[in-house]
């Protein structure tokens, strides 16, 4: 019985290994984005040219990642839509984030700008320059503070 359990486990992770080989990074034009993620980038970017524009293939997904300079790099989905934009510790173009979200880290946190904004399915996280995560619902609701 310990055998059979041991080589379904060396099956799987080697057919976990084997999908994950598969993936491939490829860098591409701006023009090669969908178009929502360009545009996303036309809106909060305007005509500045990114560093690099890379596409993440899987076997079940694709994903886009677009780096500014060595500050600045927004992940897309398959259709283009943002789920992340990461300033690696300096400020993100204001015009990402909701109003509703700006507004509370202003009143609550005058002297930090936001370093970071992820959209994820249950609402957004984002990180501001003292290093505190500050999570909202959707709506852009402030619900609690992450350290």
């Amino acid at each position: 019985m310990r055998t059979k359990l041991n080589l379904i486990a060396s099956l799987i992770a080697g057919l976990i290994f084997g999908l994950s080989a598969n993936a491939q990074k490829t860098v591409i034009k701006k023009e090669a984005l969908p178009a929502n993620a360009q545009a996303f980038l036309k809106t909060h970017f305007g005509s500045k040219k990114p560093s690099y524009i890379l596409q993440d293939k899987e076997i079940l997904s694709t994903e886009y990642k677009v780096q500014y300079d060595s500050t600045i790099e927004i992940e897309f989905d398959k259709k283009g839509n943002w789920k992340e934009v990461d300033g690696k510790s300096s400020k993100i173009p204001s015009s990402i984030i909701p109003k509703k979200i700006a507004s509370y880290v202003k009143a609550n946190f005058p002297k930090e700008k936001i370093t970071k904004i992820e959209l994820g399915s249950s609402g957004y996280e984002t990180k501001l320059t003292n290093g505190l995560e500050l999570k909202f619902n959707l709506k852009g609701d402030f619900t609690k503070i992450d350290k």
